[in-house]
């Protein structure tokens, strides 16, 4: 076999093999895969954090209450998820900081939660047993969620909550890292229409470890749940239409000076 078949193979060997992987490539750095089996209705987005034309954002104050699609269009995002759970106020329960500024701290009193943190170049969960109670200084936004589903490259065993929310079946939206911390996961499954009931929080940690999540959080869900892609909201909400949220994560296409 000459040089030129075995490059042309090998080539052809590695589109098929990403192509039965069922990634698409969406931007430099942006992944997206959509997965449809037995009453599963995900989409999930792989970034790469270390990607420096990427960024990831979260919230500011002013953005607070909009849409996962308002918000991502105001911020010309590529991706953009919603974030924490919130009150009437569209106060969100947790720590929320976007673009270097904490604009919420967690009540006293308020159960404590999960963090993720954002920053160049990268991202971390924060457990609720060790708080996170003020920004690191590399963080520049943070979106909280609760309970923590994926720990160790395995899913949590003990998840905490009711029944009703932890073994039913529900629209969610969750965010993963990779063992490396390179690789930042943002998973919205649809639920609450017929066949596609959803998934509990077993089988959510369990879909998160099948993407390569390493560590993974539960953000919120139900009518909340909706994930922009490109120009567009590319899942189903439950409700039929976006709903109003307090805070949202998304990833922005940048030009950095050198």
């Amino acid at each position: 076999m000459n040089a030129l078949p075995r490059c042309v193979w090998l080539l052809l060997l590695f589109c098929a093999s990403a192509g039965a992987a069922g990634w698409e490539r969406v931007a430099a750095g942006v992944d997206y895969r959509h997965l449809q089996r037995d009453g599963l209705d995900a989409h999930v987005v792989r970034i790469d954090l270390h990607v420096r034309s990427l960024e990831v954002v979260a919230t500011t104050t002013a953005e607070r209450g909009l849409t996962v699609g308002d918000f991502a269009r105001g911020r010309g995002a590529v991706v953009a998820i919603n974030g924490d759970y919130f009150d009437t106020a569209l106060n969100p329960f947790g720590l929320a900081m976007g673009d270097g500024t904490v604009w919420w701290q967690a009540a006293a009193g308020v159960r404590r939660q999960e963090v993720l943190g954002v920053g160049p170049g990268r991202a971390r969960i924060f457990p609720r047993d060790a708080p996170l109670r003020e920004p690191k200084r590399w963080m520049t936004g943070a979106v909280a969620g609760w309970p923590l589903v994926v720990e160790n490259c395995s899913p949590v065993t003990s998840l905490p909550g009711s029944p009703h929310f932890t073994l039913a079946p529900h629209p969610r939206t969750a965010v993963g890292l990779s063992k490396d911390r390179r690789g930042l996961l943002l998973l919205v499954a649809d639920g609450r229409r017929e066949g596609v009931p959803g998934l509990t929080l077993p089988e959510l940690a369990a879909l998160l470890v099948e993407v390569g999540a390493c560590t993974a959080l539960n953000l919120d869900g139900g009518g909340s749940s909706a994930l922009w892609l490109r120009d567009r909201i590319v899942n189903r909400p439950s409700d039929g239409f976006e709903r109003k949220v307090a805070n949202h994560l998304g990833v922005v296409e940048v030009r950095r000076k050198h």
